[in-house]
């Protein structure tokens, strides 16, 4: 039989258990093995694939305005150069060589391909390599169209991608061009030699640039959502909770905010106050970092 004393101090040691598991769980999620830093190290590895998938978007409507395949918000053909049933291909200024097949701009649908071979540098900044294939169905900013595209051997800054990245043009004119989103069988392999997979689905709505003839003052802001996933850190989902925005003339996000969850725990990314740089701040738990992303 057990004495008084006894119970007591078995009644302590499971107070001392319960304590120290929820000083567990305060840092990280005792269930799933995952803490803060793991947390922020997997929402950093996703912001990075969200953006190098996102780099698309500039490749794409910057090489259609290049190829005449582009058209400004009054519904004119925006020409750059003389490409013609005669002249399939050029090499752009940043040295990239673009093929579209048919080469007519007024016959659709054509494939535009963007050969960056080796490695081509941008302005910027970015270093891209291999080829973006590009399917489309109609001029880049008229709505309806769709624009399909497809990755073969094809890197931004050390990260190789593969997938289908899905544009859609939804609203032309007075409120400018918006587009449709979405990544289906994404998949990365970061400098370091690790695989994951991704998924999104984004609208990119403009807010600056409307009624020009270019897309060289454009500005978007972008919602949505994604999710990553890889073998040590398991999946993560993302919520774009204030609007990203991305300009033309800046090769980064320059500002918005999105929220993670990885298994139990919450954390948010800052972009910050509008600074063109690479810089975030990522907060989970009571741990806060200053991550550097990959554009």
């Amino acid at each position: 039989m057990k004495t008084k004393k006894t119970i007591m101090t078995l009644m302590f040691t499971a107070s001392v258990m319960a304590l120290s598991l929820n000083a567990c769980k305060k840092s990280g999620d005792a269930t799933s093995g995952t803490s803060d830093t793991a947390a922020i190290s997997a929402s950093s590895s996703a912001t990075a694939s969200e953006m190098v998938f996102d780099d698309s978007f500039d490749v794409v409507t910057q090489s259609s305005e290049q190829s005449n395949l582009s058209v400004n918000s009054t519904g004119g053909t925006i020409t750059t150069n003389s490409l013609t049933a005669q002249n399939a291909s050029f090499t752009t200024t940043a040295g990239a060589t673009i093929t579209v097949v048919p080469a007519d701009p007024s016959v659709f649908p054509k494939t535009m391909t963007i050969d960056y071979r080796t490695g081509v540098t941008s302005p910027n900044g970015v270093v891209r390599k291999g080829q973006i294939i590009v399917n489309l169905t109609g001029e880049i900013r008229v709505a309806g169209s769709v624009i399909s595209v497809t990755y073969n051997n094809y890197s931004v800054n050390g990260y190789q991608i593969n997938g289908t990245y899905a544009m859609t043009p939804k609203l032309v004119a007075g409120a400018g061009v918006n587009y449709n989103i979405t990544v289906s069988n994404g998949s990365i392999t970061q400098p370091d030699g690790t695989t994951a997979t991704y998924s999104g689905t984004e609208t990119f709505t403009q807010v600056a640039g409307i009624g020009t003839s270019t897309i060289t003052d454009d500005t978007y802001q972008v919602t949505g959502n994604f999710s990553y996933h890889n073998t040590s850190t398991g999946t993560i989902t993302a919520n774009i909770t204030n609007p990203l925005v991305k300009s033309t003339d800046c090769k980064d996000i320059t500002s918005g905010t999105i929220a993670f969850t990885d298994n139990k725990l919450k954390g948010t990314l800052d972009f910050g106050p509008g600074t063109c740089d690479n810089l975030a701040t990522i907060t989970f738990g009571v741990t806060t970092q200053t991550i550097t992303l990959a554009r």
